[in-house]
């Protein structure tokens, strides 16, 4: 049971992390369960965000033009996240993106997934997309498909297995 850790979210410009660049990248740093350090930034990518992308995220290349680039961004999430647990909703995803822009630096970090928690927790729901999963823990505000929000999801839903493991549910 880790207590402290960083959930982590990014949004990306496709799905491939050796083709396809990161737009934004969030992490939230919780000690003893509790919201203490934010990090947040969009991302200037070296190519065009795709029309499709902008439709998810809502993240268009106007947004991003005066963004830092990626080579400024990873040294100052590599010290914010330091050997912290990372939290992530279908974290190999997150991770590849980490780790491909970091040469690796994350490599010693513990990856905890929120999906294969999802399943534990509530096995019989009908998908256990980010946004199904937070509405089943309660989680009614809109904003998926934006990292810092989604941060957060995925901070509640670790939060709330560690407390069910707690009360022995």
């Amino acid at each position: 049971m880790e207590i402290n850790f960083v959930a982590v979210d990014v949004e990306t410009t496709g799905l491939s992390c050796t083709q396809n660049e990161l737009i934004e990248i969030s992490a939230i740093k919780y000690i003893d369960l509790k919201k203490e350090e934010i990090f947040s930034t969009l991302v200037k990518p070296k190519i065009k965000i795709p029309s499709y992308i902008t439709k998810i995220t809502g993240i268009n290349n106007q947004m991003v033009k005066n963004s830092p680039e990626i080579e400024s961004v990873m040294p100052k999430l590599i010290k914010f996240i330091g050997d912290f647990p990372i939290v992530a909703h279908n974290a190999r995803f997150d991770y590849g993106f980490l780790q491909s822009n970091s040469k690796k630096a994350f490599s010693k970090n513990k990856l905890i997934d929120t999906v294969v928690i999802s399943r534990i927790l509530a096995p019989n729901l009908e998908n256990h997309k980010l946004g199904t999963v937070a509405k089943f823990i309660g989680i009614t505000e809109e904003g998926f498909h934006r990292a810092e929000f989604d941060c957060e999801c995925c901070a509640q839903i670790y939060i709330k297995y560690l407390k069910s493991i707690k009360k022995g549910n």
